[in-house]
Parts: structure tokens; sequence; C-alpha cells
């Protein structure tokens, strides 16, 4: 893969993975629509590597707060956050091992494309009835609603859901408020992007799959960091103030290409 094609995809992938568009589609598509060859296992763990870096990056003092509530009682709100991630990685590292090969045969145009479509709609309709209190009344437990948004968030193995829109989805339904749905949801793609591209090493080495990397792959973290860097404050803003209607638009237009056009 030559440098300019490197270069799109940390784009596509630098803005995609902020937003709740499924940047692994995006990326299918590109590749495709111009012809960029084979997009290989090696470079989805680099560009997706460069994100996880940037969201490092962005929650730098949550995580500090994070770490020193492990071993101090004094930062309450630091402690409830670890306790969030915990509970809503679990059931995705457990889901995720075992049906890391069995997804992989829902890796289609038709079915990206239809996920693209259906979970848009889902998450705009989430952000607009989110104010229900039935939905509200679902689990009155913090720690079940943790567990729940850990197994909603296992969806987003299915090409075209995208993690950040299931998760953000997940919690406007249990009343979040969207600034805050947007963050947690954003917070919990450190655990579980890291979680995946474990998986993935794990999953290539007992295949005696070969991982050398090369300039490209060094490139393609490079720019998806530093396009990420920009594209994060960017996106959550646009996103707390405008919603998603324009994200289910796009999301639409997207999931019809990758059905008709790929």
């Amino acid at each position: 893969m030559d440098a300019l094609q490197t270069l799109v995809l940390g784009i596509v992938q630098g803005v995609g993975e902020f937003l709740p568009i499924s940047s692994s589609a995006n990326l299918d598509v590109i590749s495709k629509m111009f012809s960029f060859g084979e997009f290989d296992f090696r470079m989805k763990i680099t560009l997706h590597a460069g994100s996880l870096i940037v969201l490092v990056v962005y929650f730098r003092k949550t995580l500090w707060d994070i770490l020193l509530g492990l071993f101090t009682k004094k930062v309450k709100l630091a402690q409830t956050k670890f306790s969030t991630i915990v509970l809503a990685t679990i059931p995705v590292v457990i889901i995720g091992a075992v049906s890391h090969n069995f997804i992989k045969n829902f890796n289609s145009p038709v079915i990206s494309g239809l996920m693209l479509i259906i979970f848009g709609i889902i998450l705009w309709l989430s952000d607009t009835v989110s104010n229900s209190k039935f939905i509200q009344r679902c689990t009155k437990s913090a720690y079940m609603r943790d567990l729940l948004i850990g197994v909603i968030q296992s969806l987003a193995f299915i090409p075209g859901v995208s993690r950040l829109g299931i998760c953000t989805t997940a919690y406007r339904l249990f009343g979040v408020n969207r600034k805050q749905a947007l963050s947690n949801s954003l917070l919990l793609a450190i655990p579980t992007i890291a979680g995946v591209l474990c998986i993935e090493l794990f999953s290539a080495f007992n295949s005696n799959t070969q991982l050398s990397f090369d300039k490209s792959h060094i490139l393609g973290i490079a720019i998806s960091g530093v396009i990420g860097v920009i594209a994060l404050p960017i996106c959550v803003k646009y996103m707390e103030k405008r919603g998603f209607f324009g994200i289910m638009c796009y999301r639409i237009v997207l999931g019809l290409i990758t059905i008709f056009l790929l």
C-alpha cells in the first residue's frame, strides 16, 4: 500500500473512529471504491492503534484520576468510572473471545450496509426518546446498567454497527444525557479497542500469520493519530450540539452504497 493510500485511510480512520459511523465500514468502502487493493490485517491494527493512542491522550486526566482512585478513597468519581469500565468491558471480552471466528462470517456488504442503516436510525431514535421515564425504569441498578451496556456494546463486532454508536444508543435509552453518553462511550473504547487488538494479534500468532510491519504501517499510526487529535474534540462538540440526525442520514447513504455498489 503506497503513501497516498495510507494517507487517505489514516484520515478516514482518524475521523471515523470518533463519529458513530463505523470506521471499519468506511475504510472498507473507501478501499473498494478507489481500488486500494486488499485492506490488510496489519494496516487495520495500526490504524486502530493510532486511534487508541488518541483516546489515551484525550482522557489522560481521567485515566490518571482513575489510577489514583484505586489506591485512595479521595477520588470517589474516579472509582465509579473504574467500576463502569470494568463491568462494561467484561461482557465484550467474553463475547468477543467466544464469537471472534464466527462473527467473521458476517463480513459481507449486504450485512454491513443493513447494519449501517438500521443502527443509524436506532441511534437517532434513542436520542429522541431518551427522556422516556419508562425506558429509565428498565434498570435501577448502575451495576446492572453497566453490564447491559457491555452486552449491547458487543453488537459492534458485527460489521457496520459502530461501537461508539451502539454505546451511545444504550446510554441515551437509559436516560444519560448526550454529553455524558458520548464521554462514557469514548472512554469505554480504550479497553475495548485494546482488547480487540489483543484478540486479533493472538489469533494471528495462532494461525502463524506473518506480522512484519513496514513504513506504511508506521505512517498509518501517525496519520490516524494526528488526524484523531484534531478531529476528536470537534466531533464531540458537533454531536453534543447537533445530535445524530445528520449522522443517521450519512449512515443511510453509506449503507445504500455498501449494499448496491460494492
